[in-house]
């Protein structure tokens, strides 16, 4: 009896619970009937499992990869003698005995080829688990397939059924916890079911009791048979901005096991009458082309621009020799068979709910990394995201950004870069935040230039629009471009066939001499995104330009325009300030995106993906010059921000938040103090040729701040509340207050984020793909001395400068002079 492989994958409403395709089951030979499955055979001939009396004539039965029965409420599964299915997100395989079927859990992150000698101890030593038991109700009449009782699978408080997200990393980081509930198993059950020749749809009703209010969900469950022959798998390289399915290698030909990866693409090859004719470069459709179904939801005037972000990706692969190979059509009308819930299909739907994002999840074949199906989810508030990005970082210049409702084209060419980007995801590729760094600062600038690359040099970056281009500047493109150079290029690492090579290994030179054949433009470098904190300042979400610092500079400049005509461009007359309110609010956080890009410099490291032979670095310090820089760039600012976000005359119309620069200031500078920063700049210097070191980091903060005081000048508001800021967290640090417990504030980046990362699929699937800040030993004690040696110093100043001052000046020094002189003996 042939082996199948099946998968698992779970669509809710609007939510998509990703499948984790990090498993792998090597091609088994065919098996034989077990003498279990005999002696079954023969009972059944002597016990009461009458198929008729079990599957009665009452039965809705549908025929299809597995056959299935609905008799009342009771769902029944006819299961082949022999065969495979993956769960969420594990592989799994059936077994029997007299009395009942078993389901395994099969362990297989590990792989060899199977002529390996070592093929059986690595089969001997993959224990499979029982996870659950099925008692044979009946066998088919012809003996060939077990009847079970399989309502629970597909309607049940399981993992594969279950409507609630799993459990994240980042939930404790964002002070968020899992949805739990209590199943009521009285109020759900099985509402449709449809069999197809290569899968199965289930649609369960699944009702829960989540903190005392009723919660019901439909869960649409698929289970799709794989190919019988596994496409080739393409080997990861670190320079391919890929996602992958991780697994480890064991081999006698190597003294040790390997770390690889498959690249998660789909299977795209010409067909066999046309091979010839592809080899000799001429252009052909793919055997099977990538189709997105777009959801007729979708209204019309934004639908056209979704199918244009889709096709927009038909340049790559025709670079490639294949014509039409990624194609948008309408959710067929006249095709009963179609349901977009059907894992056959790959769809791109639309949501009305508040979310304000986009997710473009897929699922693979764990043998090979073959994308078999994806979707793309697309929210309705992703309008306002995109409004909202568009005024604050373009209304200097273009007045249709200004608009309180964006025209079709407006709107319509942002939906389109969407699309676009989440197709991409779908095709396999990560985000490459690196692309828009190798873009000089100025020439975001230039027409010429923009009209050419635009924002960036991948649609998978975060470059959303051009807060570079200054009012006076005329012609310049606003946005991303449609492709990128780099996309069309990762295109060709992923899908371009390489046939003169025989297996996967085989590949690499070929790829190795693509890579290397752009390896001196920096349009083609991939760079992983960056999570919980950014150590390459070269590779940063929402960034411009190869200098951050010169690329806020500008966009600060852009902020303050805007701020003078804020109340001319969103005012509604006879409406309330609503609308001001909003944008002023998402000014201040595009000024704090820019302020953590330049943050990045401090204690930064350019990170690379060096191989032997092409004399690159794993990582190049930023330098001294540039990180000086940066601490003077934040109190130029420190001194500046209030005199245009504070404005009392736009302050002054909204609910009162007297603190609200003050306390974004605050949070600026806790950030420049904080540990990790601090152990950033430990790192840096370890390895510079000129260092910044920790000690002379911490005397130019501390400049910073009390220059004034050392001076004998006046103070301010924003002073002192600096003042008060840097006083409090370095306590806080060392322990010295009442509340012991230190701050464990969220880096810019995150504060910033549009959509949290806890959320996105990306994130949530392959972070460990993604690079999080890099690992910093434990500078605990070093800190917490020099955290002690900038306070015993500011002791001595305020002991002198108390008796001095006057006013507010002298409350404020004699009250910090109190608490340092109470804690530091």
């Amino acid at each position: 009896m042939k082996n199948r492989f099946f998968y698992f994958v779970i669509l809710l409403l609007a939510v998509c619970l990703s499948a984790n395709a990090n498993d792998f089951k090597k091609k088994r030979k065919k098996q034989e009937t077990t003498p279990a499955l005999a002696d079954a055979l023969k009972k059944e001939k002597t016990e009461d499992k009458s198929y008729d009396k079990v599957i009665t004539k009452e039965a809705r039965t549908k025929k299809g990869l597995i056959t299935l029965h609905m008799v009342k409420s009771t769902f029944y599964m006819e299961i082949v003698v022999a065969g495979q299915m993956p769960q969420d997100p594990m592989l799994v395989e059936w077994s029997c005995d007299e009395e009942k079927v078993y389901l395994h859990n099969v362990i297989s992150r590990s792989v060899c080829d199977e002529n390996e000698p070592i093929a059986i101890s690595m089969e001997r030593n993959n224990l499979k688990p029982v996870i659950r038991a099925f008692p044979i109700k009946a066998f088919s009449k012809d003996s060939s397939a077990m009847v079970i009782d399989a309502t629970k699978l597909f309607c049940a408080d399981e993992r594969p059924v279950s409507p609630f997200i799993p459990a994240s990393p980042f939930d404790a980081l964002f002070g968020m916890k899992k949805m739990k509930g209590v199943f009521k198993a009285d109020l759900s059950s099985i509402l449709d079911f449809k069999a197809f020749p290569q899968n199965i749809s289930v649609k369960s009703r699944v009702a829960y009791t989540v903190n005392g209010t009723p919660f019901t969900a439909v869960v649409h469950l698929s289970m799709i048979q794989l190919p019988d022959e596994p496409m080739r798998p393409r080997l990861l390289d670190p320079r391919m901005g890929y996602f992958s399915d991780r697994k480890v290698l064991y081999s006698t030909e190597k003294d040790q096991s390997e770390k690889i990866a498959y690249v998660n693409r789909w299977r795209l090859e010409p067909k066999p009458e046309e091979l010839e004719r592809y080899k000799k470069g001429e252009l052909v459709e793919p055997a099977k082309p990538i189709v997105f179904y777009v959801d007729n939801a979708l209204p019309a005037k934004w639908k056209k621009y979704i199918k244009l972000g889709i096709e927009d990706w038909q340049p790559a692969f025709e670079a490639i020799g294949f014509k039409n190979a990624i194609v948008a059509r309408d959710f067929p009308t006249d095709d009963p068979d179609f349901d977009p819930d059907d894992i056959r299909y790959s769809c791109f739907r639309y949501a009305t709910t508040t979310v304000a994002n986009a997710m473009g999840p897929s699922w693979t074949d764990p043998r090979s990394g073959e994308i078999i199906q994806a979707s793309v989810y697309m929210y309705h508030d992703v309008l306002k995201l995109l409004h909202n990005w568009k005024f604050v970082q373009t209304a200097q210049v273009d007045p249709k950004a200004r608009a309180a409702v964006f025209d079709e084209e407006t709107m319509g060419a942002s939906l389109r870069y969407v699309a676009s980007h989440e197709i991409g995801h779908t095709l396999g590729l990560m985000h490459n935040m690196r692309a828009s760094y190798s873009i000089p600062v100025d020439s975001l600038r230039s027409p010429a230039f923009t009209a050419k690359y635009g924002t960036t040099t991948s649609i998978m970056d975060y470059a959303r629009n051009n807060y570079v281009a200054q009012p006076e500047d005329k012609n310049v493109r606003l946005i991303p471009p449609l492709l990128g150079v780099y996309d069309i290029f990762m295109i060709k690492l992923g899908y371009a066939p390489i046939y003169d090579a025989e297996t996967p290994a085989d590949e690499y030179a070929t790829l190795n001499k693509w890579i290397q054949e752009k390896a001196g433009d920096p349009m083609y470098t991939y760079g992983e995104q960056q999570i919980l904190g950014t150590m390459d300042p070269a590779s940063q979400s929402e960034s411009l330009g190869d200098d951050a610092v010169k690329a806020s500079r500008y966009g600060i400049k852009n902020l303050r325009y805007i701020m003078d005509h804020l109340v001319e461009w969103s005012a509604i007359e006879n409406r309330p300030y609503d609308q001001t309110s909003e944008l002023y609010y998402e000014l201040t956080k595009q000024y704090q995106r820019y302020m953590g890009h330049c943050m990045a410099y401090i204690g930064g490291l350019y990170l690379n993906h060096p191989v032997a032979g092409d004399e690159q670095k794993g990582f190049v310090p930023v330098s001294r010059e540039k990180q000086k820089e940066v601490v003077k760039f934040f109190f130029d600012e420190f001194k500046e921000q209030p005199k245009w976000m504070a404005k009392k005359e736009i302050m002054t119309l909204f609910e009162p938040n007297n603190d609200m620069v003050a306390n974004l200031q605050a949070n600026l500078l806790r950030n420049l103090l904080n540990s990790s920063t601090l152990g950033k700049v430990g790192m840096n210097a370890k390895y510079s040729e000129r260092p910044y070191t920790q000690k002379e980091y911490l005397n130019d903060l501390y400049q910073g701040v009390w220059n004034k005081t050392e001076q004998g000048k006046a103070l301010d508001y924003y002073d002192r509340n600096l003042q008060y800021a840097y006083v409090q967290y370095l306590l806080k640090e060392l322990e010295l207050t009442k509340d012991a417990e230190k701050s464990k504030g969220l880096s810019l980046e995150l504060l910033t984020e549009d959509h949290l990362p806890c959320y996105g699929y990306e994130y949530h699937r392959h972070a460990r793909q993604m690079s999080a800040n890099t690992k910093i030993s434990d500078l605990g004690i070093s800190s917490k001395t020099l955290y002690y040696g900038q306070l015993v110093k500011l002791k001595e100043l305020l002991k002198n400068r108390r008796h001095s001052a006057s006013g507010d000046d002298k409350v404020h020094y004699d009250y910090l002079y109190f608490e340092l002189n109470s804690v530091l003996k």
